[in-house]
């Protein structure tokens, strides 16, 4: 099990008709992007720790994790502006492929590394 933090762009993609690449829109609500982490855990090589509350019937849980922070930075890129949605994410995760895992620290989570995004820090918890 370890602690986690993550800074990233959450987007999806929308097709185009008549182009070839896809439309990237961002995530607005915190509901999307705290779905957008979780449906992207597994293939990353971990899971997000759940916790059961003692007097709660759901036997399933909720994800431990949280959205620190939120923003929407100004870049620029040549002449162009770009303007992306940052999220922060901390929690906890349990690391299920450790092969996976590892190319996930080494290679980010999603868009916009080039911009500092999609990197993920660990610390290991007893």
């Amino acid at each position: 099990m370890m602690q986690f933090r993550l800074t990233a762009n959450p987007v999806r993609a929308i097709s185009q008709p008549g182009r070839k690449q896809p439309r990237m829109v961002p995530h607005i609500t915190v509901e999307q992007q705290r779905k957008w982490l979780t449906d992207r855990a597994e293939g990353l090589g971990f899971e997000i720790v759940k916790t059961v509350s003692a007097d709660s019937m759901d036997s399933e849980g909720t994800e431990n994790f949280d959205i620190v922070s939120r923003d929407w930075p100004i870049l620029r890129r040549g002449h162009r502006t770009l303007r992306l949605s940052r999220v922060t994410y901390e929690g906890l995760l349990r690391v299920n492929d450790l092969d996976q895992f590892k190319q996930t620290l080494m290679n980010g989570v999603g868009r916009e590394k080039a911009f500092g995004m999609g990197l993920m820090t660990v610390i290991p918890r007893g």
